[in-house]
């Protein structure tokens, strides 16, 4: 088999409900090792969520429900004072957005607090997220940015929890990606 190593394409196009994964060699510390579900993306812009930054909730200075606080993720670099969630909750009421078959984003926040202790109910609550202008993400996957993926199991996404499933998840997706997945995380390591 022959590989470019450094010379990844992604085959899938990014769209609503795409989940991103950071090349390994990126040395952008608010991206590195990150995976990212997309809730929008149009010609105004995309955006998401950091689905594997778990927020070290002493760090904050909020008050939030317990619930929420084991629950809490960095979404991305932008509008840190702003809490927002997904979930897999479609009767959940409020204005909510479908991203992906049984993922929203959005609803009632004190309706979703009380649900989660169902066990077919999962959710992710978010502080910030992550941004781009018109085409900006187009062109960072086309300079090999990111690593776009388009089927993958649903529940994935409320199982990620930390930096560790970059390395998991990644690598279950082809074998490309395993052997991507494998790079160390600082290459002067290797």
């Amino acid at each position: 088999m022959n590989f470019d190593y450094f010379n990844y394409k992604s085959n899938d196009k990014v769209m609503k409900g795409s989940i991103i994964f950071s090349q390994p060699l990126m040395n952008d510390k608010n991206f590195k090792r990150s995976i990212i579900l997309i809730c929008e993306h149009n010609r105004e812009g995309s955006f998401g969520y950091k689905l594997n930054d778990k927020v070290e909730f002493d760090s904050l200075n909020i008050n939030l429900e317990d619930a929420v606080k084991n629950k809490l993720y960095n979404g991305g670099p932008v509008d840190n004072n702003f809490i927002n969630f997904i979930h897999n909750d479609k009767e959940l009421s409020g204005e909510k957005i479908k991203i992906k078959n049984k993922i929203f984003l959005g609803g009632d926040y004190d309706e979703i607090k009380l649900k989660m202790d169902h066990d077919t109910i999962k959710c992710k609550f978010f502080i910030g997220y992550s941004g781009w202008s018109p085409n900006q993400l187009e062109s960072e996957i086309k300079d090999n940015s990111w690593i776009v993926i388009n089927d993958f199991d649903l529940d994935l996404v409320f199982n990620i929890i930390d930096q560790k499933s970059w390395q998991k998840t990644l690598s279950k997706n082809s074998l490309k990606n395993k052997i991507f997945s494998n790079y160390p995380p600082d290459s002067t390591l290797n």
